[in-house]
This record gives C-alpha cells, sequence and structure tokens, in this order.
C-alpha cells in the first residue's frame, strides 16, 4: 500500500507544482501522550520543604502548592488564589496542615503532567499515609484524598496565612495599623468549616472545606476560598463549592478534571535531544496552563500559589509581558486572553492614569493591582510594550475585529503618550523629553531618547498605520504617525553598540535587556538588514560581556537574539546557562519573590529556535544546534495564523506542513535543502524562502527530493539520565542540577 502511494504521489507532483489542486497528504501523529509525558514528570524520593520545591497545583485562579512543615513532620497543603489582595497586594490564604500520628521517617512525590495531579507516600513508623490531590480544571475546589494503613492516622490542622503588607513584612519594616487586619474568625456550617480573614476596608476572604471519610482509611479533603467585598459573600462563594465538589464526588470530579488536561496537551508538540531542556519546556507549558485561563485573572509574578515576597502585585515593566510569550508559537492561545482581559477591563483607569493627557492617552506606572491603577511614573514604556503582546495575540490569530475593535484603541491612547513628549531639536529630529530605561542605575530624571522608548514609539506608529491600512481606516492621526517615523531620531549608539539613552551609555552590567528591545521582541532592527546585523551582534557581546548583574531572563533575552541571528549553538547555551545556574527544583525561580515570568519566557526562546514568524516570513528551525540532529515539532503556531510542523534527521530537515488557519499571504523559509517540492502552487522568493498559495483551512507539505517522506511525528530518543530530571533526589545523593 504504501509503494502504491507513493507511485501515485510521483504522478501527482508535477500537477502540484504547476497550479494543481491541494492534496492533503496528513500527518501521522504517533505521539503516546500518556507514555511521553511520563518521561518528564516531577519526581521527588524525598519530599520538599520550601516554595521552590514543591508540587503545585492550579486552574488559573485557585491554586495549592505541597510541601512539609515542622521540620519534616507534617505535610503542608498551601492554599492559595491569585486574586485575593489587601489594597492591591497578594496576600498568603493559609495551609491545611496534615499531621501525621507517627513520625516521618520517609516520603515520595510525583507530579503526574498529564493528569496535572499530584501522588505521594509518607512512611512513618506508625504506618503509611499515601495522597492524591489535584485542583478542579474548572471547578473552585482543591481536592486531597488520603489513604492510611497500619496504625497510622490523618489530622488536618488550618494555620491561618497572615494578612498584611507583604512587602513591608518582607523587608521588615515597621507596620503601620493600616497595614494590619483582624485575627480570621472560624465557624461550621454544617460539616463545612470556614475561616473568615476580614480586609480593610470591607470583606475578605473566606477558606472552607469539608472531610468525608470514605473508609477503609480513605478521606477526601474538598477545599475551596471565596473573596468578596462583604463577608457573607465571600463565605457563600467557598461554601457552596465545597458542597458541589462533595455532592459530585471524587470520581467525578477527577474524570472532568484529567478530561480537560487531555485536551490541552495535545494543542501543541514539541521534542528535541536535550531531555532536560524538553522537560523543562513542559512544565513551563503545565505551569501557564495552571497559572491563568480565559477569564480568570492575568498572572502576576506568583501564579495562583504565595511566597514571601517584595513583588506582590503587577509589575509592568517587564515581568508581565515575559509571562505572556510562551502560549504564542506554543499554540495555546486561550493562556493569553486573561491578559488581554486585564487590559480591556481596566481601560478606564489606563486612561485615567495619564493624567493630564487622559482625553486622549494611557498608561500605567510600574506596578498595579488587578485593577491597572498606578499613574505613570517616569517609565513611559510598560503600557505600550504590553500592547505589542496584545497585539501578538492578535496575529497569532488574526481576528480583525479584535484589532479594530480592542487593541486599535488602546494602542493609539498608549502611543500618544509618548507623542505628548515629543519636541524638535536644532538637528530637526523628534525627541522623546523624557523617559526611564527600566532597572538601568544612575540615569538622570528625565533621562531623554532612551532606546526603549523610541523602540517602542516607532514599532507603535508603524502598527497604527499597518492597522489603518488593513482595517481601511482614515484616522486623522495617520499623517502625525507619518511625521514621527519620518523625523524621530536615530537609537543612541557608541562604540560598544545601543546605548542606554542619548546621555547613558551601556557601561555596567545590567539584566534587563530594555536598550535592545527594538531587536527583541520588537524585531524592527534585525541581522536580516544587512545595515543593522554588526550593530545587533556587537549589542549582543558587549551586554553579555559583563555577567555581574545578569539575571534568569538576561539569558532569556540573549537565547532569543542568538536564535534570531541563527546562532543556534549560543542560544542553546545561553538556556542551559540558565537550567544549571538559577532554576530550581520545581522550576519556580525566585529573585528575592518569586519570578513566574522567567521559565515561562525560557520556553518561548525554545519556541524562537524551533519556529519564528517576524516580518514577512516563517523560518523553520531559524535556531537549532548542530548537535540536536533529530528534532520534531507539531502544530506549533506562527503569525499570520499559522500551523507549522516539521521534522529533521541526521541534522537535515525532511518535510514541513503548513496549515492556514486564516488565508493570509505565506512565506515561508523550510530549511531544506535541495530541490524542494511542494502540495501547493509556491514560487521562490529569495533566500531560501517560497510564496505558497493557501485559501482558509488549506495546508501544504515541502519536503526535498523527488520521493515524499513519511510524514510522522513522534518524540526524538530520549536521554535516561536526564528523564525526570525535576523534583528532589533521595536524600544524601546529590542533586543533578
Amino acid at each position: 500500500m504504501a509503494t502504491f502511494k507513493r507511485q501515485i504521489m510521483g504522478l501527482l507532483l508535477p500537477l502540484l507544482l504547476f497550479g494543481g489542486r491541494h492534496l492533503n497528504a496528513g500527518v501521522m501523529d504517533k505521539v503516546d501522550w500518556p507514555g511521553f509525558l511520563v518521561r518528564h514528570d516531577l519526581v521527588w524520593q524525598r519530599l520538599p520543604e520550601r516554595f521552590e520545591s514543591a508540587a503545585y497545583t492550579g486552574n488559573g485562579q485557585l491554586g495549592a502548592m505541597i510541601f512539609t512543615g515542622d521540620k519534616g513532620q507534617s505535610l503542608k497543603w498551601q492554599l492559595g488564589r491569585s486574586d485575593v489582595v489587601f489594597m492591591t497586594s497578594r496576600i498568603p490564604i493559609g495551609d491545611l496542615v496534615l499531621k501525621p500520628a507517627g513520625k516521618i521517617l520517609t516520603g515520595e512525590m510525583r507530579l503526574d503532567l498529564w493528569n496535572a495531579e499530584a501522588r505521594g507516600r509518607i512512611e512513618t513508623d506508625q504506618g503509611q499515609i499515601q495522597f492524591r490531590s489535584f485542583t478542579h480544571s474548572d471547578r473552585m475546589v482543591n481536592v486531597f484524598e488520603v489513604t492510611t494503613t497500619g496504625g497510622e492516622k490523618a489530622a488536618w490542622e488550618w494555620q491561618p496565612g497572615l494578612a498584611t503588607n507583604p512587602r513591608k513584612l518582607y523587608k521588615k519594616e515597621a507596620l503601620a495599623p493600616e497595614d494590619q487586619n483582624a485575627p480570621p474568625v472560624r465557624s461550621r456550617e454544617g460539616d463545612i468549616e470556614i475561616s473568615f480573614q476580614p480586609l480593610k476596608p470591607g470583606g475578605g476572604h473566606a477558606t472552607a472545606w469539608k472531610i468525608v471519610a470514605a473508609g477503609k482509611g480513605k478521606s477526601v479533603v474538598y477545599a475551596s476560598v471565596g473573596f468578596a467585598t462583604e463577608e457573607a459573600a465571600a463565605k457563600s462563594e467557598a461554601v457552596t463549592a465545597v458542597k458541589q465538589a462533595a455532592n459530585a464526588g471524587l470520581a467525578v470530579l477527577a474524570e472532568s478534571h484529567r478530561g480537560w488536561w487531555h485536551q490541552f496537551w495535545p494543542e501543541g508538540f514539541i521534542s528535541i535531544p536535550d531531555t532536560r531542556l524538553e522537560s523543562f519546556y513542559y512544565i513551563q507549558m503545565y505551569k501557564m496552563a495552571s497559572a491563568t485561563r480565559p477569564g480568570r485573572p492575568a498572572m502576576d509574578l506568583m501564579g495562583p500559589w504565595f511566597r514571601s515576597t517584595p513583588w506582590a502585585k503587577i509589575w509592568w515593566n517587564l515581568n508581565l509581558q515575559l509571562a505572556y510569550w510562551p502560549q504564542l508559537t506554543g499554540n495555546r492561545l486561550e493562556l493569553g486572553q486573561s491578559l488581554c482581559e486585564l487590559i480591556d477591563h481596566g481601560a478606564v483607569a489606563l486612561a485615567d492614569n495619564a493624567r493630564e493627557f487622559k482625553a486622549d492617552s494611557a498608561g500605567v506606572g510600574r506596578t498595579s493591582g488587578y485593577d491597572c491603577s498606578g499613574a505613570v511614573g517616569d517609565e513611559l514604556c510598560n503600557l505600550p510594550w504590553t500592547m505589542h503582546n496584545y497585539w501578538l495575540q492578535y496575529r497569532y490569530q488574526m481576528d480583525d475585529r479584535m484589532l479594530r475593535v480592542r487593541i486599535f484603541p488602546m494602542l493609539k491612547r498608549a502611543i500618544n503618550y509618548y507623542l505628548h513628549q515629543l519636541k524638535e531639536g536644532p538637528d530637526g529630529k523628534l525627541h522623546i523629553t523624557r523617559g526611564y530605561s527600566p532597572e538601568y542605575d544612575n540615569q538622570p530624571k528625565p533621562n531623554p531618547d532612551c532606546n526603549i522608548d523610541l523602540s517602542l514609539l516607532r514599532w507603535g506608529c508603524q502598527t497604527l498605520l499597518e492597522s489603518c491600512q488593513r482595517l481601511k481606516l482614515d484616522d486623522p492621526q495617520i499623517p502625525q504617525w507619518q511625521n514621527t517615523l519620518a523625523k524621530l531620531t536615530p537609537y543612541p549608539q557608541d562604540a560598544n553598540g545601543l546605548m542606554i539613552s542619548a546621555a547613558v551609555p551601556f557601561a555596567m552590567s545590567h539584566r534587563h535587556f530594555s536598550h535592545l528591545l527594538m531587536i527583541y521582541p520588537l524585531y524592527i532592527m534585525t541581522p536580516e538588514q544587512p545595515e543593522n546585523r554588526e550593530l545587533v551582534v556587537k549589542s549582543l557581546k558587549h551586554w553579555m560581556s559583563m555577567p555581574k548583574a545578569l539575571a534568569g531572563y538576561s539569558f532569556v533575552g540573549a537565547a532569543a537574539i542568538s536564535a534570531l541571528m541563527g546562532e543556534g549553538d549560543e542560544a542553546a547555551r545561553y538556556l542551559n546557562k540558565l537550567l544549571d545556574s538559577k532554576i530550581p527544583p520545581n522550576t519556580l525561580y525566585v529573585e528575592a519573590g518569586p519570578c513566574i515570568e522567567t521559565p515561562l519566557a525560557a520556553a518561548a526562546s525554545l519556541n524562537d529556535m524551533l519556529l519564528s514568524s517576524w516580518g514577512d516570513r516563517l523560518r523553520v528551525f531559524p535556531g537549532v544546534p548542530a548537535a540536536w540532529r533529530a528534532v520534531c515539532f507539531h502544530d506549533l503556531r506562527a503569525q499570520g495564523a499559522f500551523l507549522v510542523s516539521a521534522a529533521r534527521h541526521d541534522g537535515k530537515t525532511q518535510w514541513v506542513r503548513v496549515k492556514s488557519l486564516a488565508g493570509e499571504p505565506c512565506r515561508l523559509r523550510p530549511d531544506l535543502a535541495g530541490e524542494v517540492r511542494c502540495t501547493v502552487p509556491m514560487k521562490p522568493a529569495g533566500q531560501g524562502a517560497y510564496d505558497l498559495t493557501l485559501a482558509k483551512g488549506e495546508e501544504a507539505i515541502l519536503y526535498p527530493g523527488k520521493e515524499m517522506p513519511a510524514l510522522a511525528v513522534a518524540p526524538v530518543m530520549a536521554d535516561p539520565a536526564r528523564c525526570n530530571y525535576y523534583g528532589l533526589p533521595a536524600a544524601g545523593k546529590p542533586s543533578p542540577r
């Protein structure tokens, strides 16, 4: 049968190459998802003791962590909810603590990615406790199942979190009366326990839980958290969720919970020879899906978990933006909707933040709560950069109504704030009269012509003009945007490359890639522009040449820029340097407090190595290191709303498949050697790229030579020594990290 199919394909190829109709060759998906993901589960051969090594579950709003307390003699089930705030800052909820009858001797645990649940075992001198826990994918309930054997018995104790100013608490500053709240109040409603934490100026959060005995040492705990401006409403929310969960029962909850995750995982697939990096990637997909969902809160720096931190709000000068990159090429766009909803719902506050310019502008300061309220300060870049994320959500799906109704009006306002700061200088150029490059020390205030501001203003004007053209809008500001692009001052640079601003050279180690934003992620200065390649290379090398202050996300940016330059070995080196030096056992990265964005953005950099789509073309394997002889990905997403699959064997790309979801023009650089054939009409576009004719819903296969290869998607061979890399080794054994 296979030989007959190849003969038929050989007869049809001339028609396909010279105007024939699309032939759906079909990609065989051979991924056994449960069997594949099991090699990436986090495995603990001893029980974790802290946030950075804990197991975690979540559904985009409610979450839980599992780690030990009491010097290893109890198990904390730490509950979290991402929108519970006091004076716009996140606060801890509290812990349900499992206290065995005996002394804990050993323990183990596994975070099952396929089913999104943690399972474990505790050995005591009285017997054994087995447990299973998950945060239901849809319902606002955490579930913890316990089975005891021997002489063991499980007792639960509630330990509430401290409802006070978390930044002051972290920095050990004196707490004023307004920083604190009254203690929580315990109550019961039937067989449901309740702890209500009042919060100023009114309302609070309520934790409700119910323990259901199932016989033979088995019991199930259902727990939920309510949050409202009135005590009764907060209690009702939590109690209702617990009652409904208990009535449904464990089996029903587990089945529906798993069903959501089993649909989620196959949305996008990658497999690479670096098994540790592959594991890290899938853990980030799990983490992001646990941290945010459509209709639920946007991600701050922690997700639905909590740890002592000075960063208990939304940070708009890098953290928020980096967190919302992996879902794009990763083809999990639904996870980016919460960021768009944050901006939509905060439109009035964002305008108010612009103060004297609020009639036509919008902006936001460095931090805010979920209400987006935070006046623009020295940093002008925060909202324009976030609008780039919003625009990327559009570019990967090409929903023109989204562009017209939601993005275009707010992008105009964000760019208008910049336009109000412009002034023509003696050189005839337009200059941004104030600004601040995030986190670079010893800047003047104001700091005119920062490269981050010039980058975002250029990108914003270009995007507004392109949007008007696409949407056929005759906007009265078109001449102003055109004039700004024509007269805006060039990017400040010196012998070392791009500067911080016109007055500030890049002269000290700096973790932020703010001065390189035009390169990444805006891609308006690239090495594909001959006049800019040397500047791009020089600027990256100079940034990385001073490592003292580099942070985790510094390596993320360097990896992405290296992939952009086609330097796959360097891209992989930077990502592995991040994993070697910065990533903790559960990948929950910390810089003083949790910084969820860094590992998530690293997953996006891996996507950039496999598939990029900035500018006018899609690029397959643009930044793959030479050592990766076999690579495969399926249904990664590209700008223009394309799904792309490809396979590489023995260091050579075997085939590429691209499917159009919106009927947009398709220019593809497939990384194929020799004579390239295609199952739809195509024509060369130069530099190894081809223009394909694809209607909405159509797909094409490109391959080298005369015979189409087998179009199979399957994992590459794993390195057994690096399977289940994350978690904790047994006591006394060295960590592979």
